[in-house]
C-alpha cells in the first residue's frame, strides 16, 4: 500500500526535563517476571529481553507487537492495518503458547485462548520483559513458549508529575494520551489514558484498488496501578487495565466449491467492536524483617467481542475469568548459600458463552513451587507446579534454569530446560458454526518440551554486551483442525511431534558517548509433519540506533527490521505460498524545545516497501507522524 505523507498535527507528552534528556539504555538489575518474585538478571538461566519505557519513546514506538519486532526469537503477523488482528509466536510455537500479563494481569480471553496484540497500544509503559522457553511451571498453562509481561508506570511516592501527548500524521491518525502519575509518604498511584483514531488503509488485495474503501480503527486505553502501604507490613495493590475498540476489516471469499478466489481478500463492510477488561487486587504482609511475605491476589477479565456485517451481529463472544492465588516465600541463609522458597496455590474460573447458543465454564486448580540457591557466582532456580483440570486431562510442568558468571572474563554462562502446557480453549472445545465446525470435548492440553544453552560477553568496561543462545525443543499432542468428506471440521490432537530450533543472538553496544546501538538476529526452524510452519519466518535480524547530542536536548533514532521468506496457506488450493522478505525502516527525531516542552516527528517505513505478512492482506506504505510533548 502505498501513502503519502498525511498532515502532522500536534502531540503533547506529560514529562519532567530528566524524561526527556534521554539517557543510555541500560537495564535493570531485576527481572520482574523471572520468577514468582523478582529476580537478579545475573541469577536467572532463562532467555530473556527487557524494552524500557525510554527505548520505546526513542524509537516512536506506537505498539506493543512492533516494539516486539525487535526481541530475538519473536516473529508478528499483523493482518492488515492498524488495529488489524495480530499474532505473535515466540521460538517457532503458536500465538496461543505465549502468556501475555499486564502487571501480573492475564489478558487473553479464555475463548480464543490468545491475545490480539492489534489491540494494544504503546501506553504509559515502565518496561516489557519477554521470558523464552516454558514457563508454564511459573504460570501455569498457555505460557509453554513464553511469556510477555508489560509492566506499566508506577507513582513516585513523595512526586506529583502529568505526561500527555496529541499526535497526527498520515491516514488521518490521530492520537491523544494523558497521565496522571504521584504519590505520599504511603502510597503511590498512576493512571493513564490513550486515544487514538486512524482512517487506515484499504488491506483488500482482491480488488485491484489499492486506494478503494479504508479499513479504520478507533482505539480507548486505559491503565492505572496503585499501591498502599497500610502498616509497615501490609501493603495492599490495585491494578487496572481497559481497551475498548472498534476495527473495520475485510472479509475473505470462500465460494463453494473452492476456485481460484478463495481466500482473496475483499472489500466488505465488517467491524469488529471488543472490549478487554482486567482488574486486580492484591494484598502483601511481610514478618520476620520481610524474610517471609505472604500474597493473596485476586484477578477479574472479561472480554466481549461482536462481528458485525453490514450492521448486522454475524457472531460474538464474551468471556470471563476469575482467579484467586495465594502465594508464600521465605527468603534464608546458610553460610554463603541464599536461599528463596515459594509455594503457591491458585484457583481459576473461567466461563464463554457465545451468540450460536454455547455457553460452557470451567474450572482449574493449580499447586507448585519454586526454590531459588545462589553462591557466589553460580545460581540455580527450580520450578513444578501440577494443575488439575475439571474439564481435561491435569497436567505436570517443571522447570530448572542455572546461570554461572566469570567476573575475570566478563562472561556469563545460561541455561534452562522445561515442561510447558496449552489447554485447549473454549472454542476448540465447544464451539459450534452450523455446518461447517464442531468443537471436540475431549481435547487434552497441548505439551511443550524445550532447552536452551547460551552465553552471554561483556566487554571493554559493558561498551558492547554479546549473548547467543541455541533452543531446541518440540510439540506434541498439537491442536490442529481437520475436514471429514462432509468439510465438516473438527479439532483434534495430533499423534507425531512438532520439533522447534534455533539460535538467538543479541548485541548491545556504547561505541561513543551519547550512542546507544542494539541488535538481534534469530534463526528458527519450526515445522509440523515435515512442512515449515506458516507465517515463521527462518532468518529475522534488527539493527537500533539512538544518538543523543546537544546536552541531551536531541535525540535521533533509526530502525531496521528485516523479515525473511515465510510460508502461508494460499486457501485457493490448500498448498502454501510464499510471502517474499522483506525490510521495514522507520527514523525519528526530537528535540526539547525547554525543560517542559518537546517536539518530534517520526517516518515509518520509509523506503516504502510493498510487502505482506499474512497472505493477500495489504500493508501499510511510508506513513509520516508529528507532535509535540510537554511534561512538568
Amino acid at each position: 500500500m502505498r501513502h503519502q505523507f498525511g498532515l502532522a498535527a500536534l502531540a503533547v507528552m506529560v514529562s519532567n526535563a530528566a524524561a526527556m534528556a534521554a539517557e543510555p539504555f541500560v537495564l535493570d538489575e531485576v527481572l520482574v517476571t523471572g520468577g514468582r518474585t523478582p529476580i537478579d538478571i545475573d541469577q536467572t538461566g532463562r532467555a530473556y529481553s527487557v524494552i524500557t519505557g525510554e527505548q520505546l519513546e526513542a524509537r516512536g514506538t506506537r505498539t506493543i507487537a512492533d516494539a516486539l519486532r525487535q526481541v530475538p526469537g519473536v516473529a508478528v503477523s499483523r493482518t492488515g492495518g492498524p488495529g488489524g488482528f495480530t499474532q505473535v509466536r515466540v521460538r517457532g510455537a503458536e500465538a496461543n503458547q505465549v502468556l501475555v500479563l499486564v502487571d501480573g494481569l492475564e489478558i487473553a480471553p479464555s475463548g480464543g485462548g490468545e491475545v490480539d496484540f492489534g489491540s494494544l497500544l504503546v501506553t504509559d509503559i515502565e518496561r516489557i520483559e519477554v521470558l523464552r522457553g516454558p514457563q508454564s511451571a511459573l504460570f501455569g498453562s498457555n505460557a509453554a513458549a513464553g511469556v510477555i509481561s508489560i509492566i506499566t508506570r508506577r507513582g513516585r511516592r513523595g512526586d506529583v508529575s502529568l505526561r500527555g501527548t496529541i499526535e497526527g500524521g498520515s491516514d488521518g491518525t490521530a492520537m491523544v494520551s494523558g497521565t496522571f502519575a504521584g504519590g505520599g509518604e504511603t502510597w503511590d498511584a498512576a493512571i493513564g489514558a490513550r486515544f487514538r483514531h486512524t482512517n487506515g488503509f484499504n488491506v483488500a488485495t482482491g480488488t485491484g484498488d489499492r486506494d478503494g474503501e479504508r479499513d479504520g480503527d478507533r482505539n480507548i486505553t486505559l491503565t492505572g496501578r496503585a499501591s498502599w502501604d497500610v502498616t509497615p507490613a501490609l501493603t495492599l495493590g490495585a491494578t487496572l487495565f481497559l481497551v475498548d475498540r472498534e476495527s473495520e476489516f475485510d472479509d475473505q471469499a470462500f465460494p463453494f466449491p473452492a476456485d481460484e478466489t478463495t481466500g482473496t481478500v475483499v472489500d466488505s463492510d465488517d467491524v469488529n467492536d471488543a472490549t478487554d477488561l482486567a482488574i486486580g487486587v492484591s494484598a502483601s504482609y511481610a514478618m520476620l524483617n520481610d524474610a517471609l511475605v505472604n500474597r493473596l491476589s485476586f484477578g477479574f477479565t472479561d472480554n466481549t467481542s461482536d462481528s458485525l456485517s453490514d450492521g448486522a451481529l454475524s457472531f460474538g463472544t464474551e468471556s470471563r475469568r476469575f482467579k484467586l492465588g495465594n502465594q508464600l516465600s521465605y527468603t534464608f541463609e546458610t553460610g554463603a548459600f541464599e536461599h528463596l522458597v515459594t509455594g503457591l496455590v491458585e484457583f481459576e474460573h473461567e466461563q464463554n458463552a457465545t451468540s450460536l447458543g454455547v455457553d460452557e465454564s470451567r474450572t482449574l486448580f493449580g499447586v507448585g513451587g519454586e526454590y531459588r540457591i545462589a553462591y557466589g557466582p553460580a545460581a540455580l532456580q527450580a520450578s513444578l507446579r501440577n494443575d488439575f483440570n475439571d474439564a481435561f486431562e491435569d497436567a505436570l510442568t517443571y522447570s530448572v534454569s542455572g546461570a554461572y558468571s566469570i567476573e575475570r572474563t566478563g562472561t556469563r554462562l545460561h541455561g534452562s530446560v522445561g515442561r510447558g502446557i496449552v489447554n485447549p480453549d473454549f472454542f476448540q472445545q465447544f464451539g459450534f458454526f452450523p455446518g461447517t465446525f464442531v468443537g471436540n470435548p475431549n481435547l487434552i492440553p497441548e505439551r511443550s518440551f524445550q532447552w536452551d544453552l547460551g552465553v552471554e560477553q561483556t566487554l571493554l568496561d559493558g561498551a558492547i554486551v554479546v549473548d547467543a543462545t541455541y533452543f531446541r525443543g518440540k510439540l506434541t499432542d498439537e491442536i490442529a483442525t481437520v475436514s471429514d468428506e462432509n468439510f465438516i471440521s473438527t479439532p483434534i490432537n495430533l499423534t507425531d511431534e512438532s520439533p522447534r530450533q534455533g539460535v538467538e543472538l543479541s548485541l548491545t553496544a556504547f561505541p561513543i558517548q551519547g550512542l546507544a546501538v542494539t541488535g538481534t538476529y534469530t534463526y528458527t526452524l519450526a515445522e509440523q509433519s515435515g512442512f515449515q510452519e506458516v507465517r515463521r519466518a527462518r532468518h529475522l535480524a534488527s539493527v537500533d540506533a539512538t544518538y543523543t547530542f546537544l546536552d541531551g536536548r536531541a535525540t535521533l533514532n533509526g530502525s531496521l527490521v528485516f523479515n525473511g521468506d515465510q510460508k502461508d496457506t494460499d486457501f485457493s488450493d490448500g498448498s502454501f505460498a510464499t510471502l517474499d522478505s522483506f525490510v521495514l525502516v522507520s527514523v525519528q527525531g526530537s528535540y526539547a524545545v525547554t525543560e517542559t516542552l518537546e517536539v518530534y516527528a517520526r517516518v515509518e517505513n520509509a523506503t516504502n516497501a510493498d510487502y505482506q505478512e499474512v497472505f493477500q492482506f495489504e500493508t501499510q506504505g511510508v506513513a509520516g507522524f508529528a507532535g509535540l510533548r510537554l511534561g512538568f
